[in-house]
């Protein structure tokens, strides 16, 4: 059994560029590094140096192998990195819902 999200927003992801990122590898088991950069909208090495700081920070893992001599990167996001993104998403989900009700005072 999984912790419930923690609460709050996560410094890593209030970054549009590595929200998108992680929205897009959590959503798979493991995800092809072309596919990923295509999905974002990204550079090789923007992706990679987005990718160097989520892995540093234990969000995501990424794995290399070789089909014949041709190198092939393939990234998932870790246990801890979906817990945060789940985290991430339901207190911005706090924020919207605050923002979206009418205040005491404004109701007539």
């Amino acid at each position: 059994m999984t912790s419930p999200p923690s609460p709050g927003l996560d410094r890593l992801l209030s970054d549009p560029t590595r929200l998108a990122i992680m929205s897009v590898i959590c959503a798979v088991e493991w995800c092809d590094f072309a596919f990923l950069r295509d999905s974002v909208s990204l550079s090789d090495s923007a992706l990679s140096k987005q990718l160097a700081t989520l892995k540093k920070d234990e969000y995501v893992e990424q794995r290399r192998t070789y089909l014949g001599r041709v190198p092939k990167t393939t990234v998932r996001a870790t246990d801890q990195g979906r817990q945060r993104l789940l985290g991430h998403v339901a207190a911005l989900q706090a924020i919207v819902e605050r923002t979206s009700r009418p205040q005491p005072d404004e109701v007539t």
